[in-house]
């Protein structure tokens, strides 16, 4: 089990290192940058975490904790502002509802952000578990928000005439399967506490390498644009679609 947790930790920041550099190499990276500088600092997190590992001993493996929460809280910020970059290039850019939604899911990740800092400044004695437990909170809130982005890639692919081959629509297919796999392993760790910790982790670190492999694999596809077999969805229908958002919005 412990070459197997070794194995899940370094292997998908091996192929994230391939990643970065095939986004160098074909320029992937101004089309998504904040995506790319998660992905920077994946790694250089990853290399401070293994080298901590490597040079601490157990009495002395409270500076390693700490550098787990502080890194759990700049990738959960880094992941919300990633789907907000997903969400306006695949979504918000194709609907004429960008004018209304864009600034509803900007405050709305700015409220959890400030939501998150004050839940943690207000904590009566700060210590490594609740802090810990502050950005668990935030980054289920985070899986919560791509598991939506997924979704909602699959009802309105057609209607907005997204291509599944695209890299955007790769990188948020990724994600969307780890939060999913994430959100089950969540209701887990609350049914078996700390008695399911390992099996929990080797299951969200597996989900994890799964969403590597399919960022990988879309680097590597053609890229296309969007085409359908069949009439598509006429003007009409278009216009329906965007006259029942509107009443949702409303609402």
């Amino acid at each position: 089990m412990l070459f197997l947790r070794y194995y899940l930790w370094v292997a998908p920041h091996l192929l994230l290192g391939l990643i970065l550099l095939r986004s160098l190499r074909q320029g992937l990276y101004k089309q998504l940058p904040i995506f790319f500088g998660f992905v920077v600092f994946e790694l250089a997190q990853f290399l401070a975490l293994f080298t901590l590992s490597l040079l601490l001993v157990p009495p002395s493996i409270n500076p390693y904790r700490w550098a787990v929460v502080f890194g759990l809280a700049i990738s959960t910020c880094l992941e919300l502002a990633v789907i907000y970059e997903l969400a306006n290039d695949l979504l918000l850019s194709r609907s004429s509802l960008a004018g209304v939604l864009r600034p509803l899911l900007r405050w709305g990740t700015a409220v959890l952000l400030l939501l998150a800092a004050i839940a943690s400044g207000t904590l009566p004695g700060v210590s490594v578990q609740r802090v810990m437990h502050i950005f668990q909170v935030l980054d289920f809130t985070s899986s919560l928000l791509r598991t939506g982005l997924l979704l909602s890639l699959f009802l309105f692919s057609r209607a907005l005439h997204i291509s599944w081959r695209s890299w955007p629509t790769g990188v948020a297919l990724g994600f969307g399967i780890s939060a999913c796999v994430e959100l089950a392993t969540a209701a887990l760790r609350a049914e078996f506490g700390s008695g399911g910790f390992i099996a929990v982790d080797v299951t969200q670190l597996a989900a994890f390498h799964v969403c590597v492999v399919i960022w990988l694999v879309y680097l590597f596809l053609p890229q296309r644009a969007s085409q359908f077999v069949g009439r598509g969805l006429g003007k009409s229908e278009l216009e329906f679609w965007d006259q029942e958002l509107q009443r949702m919005v409303r609402r």
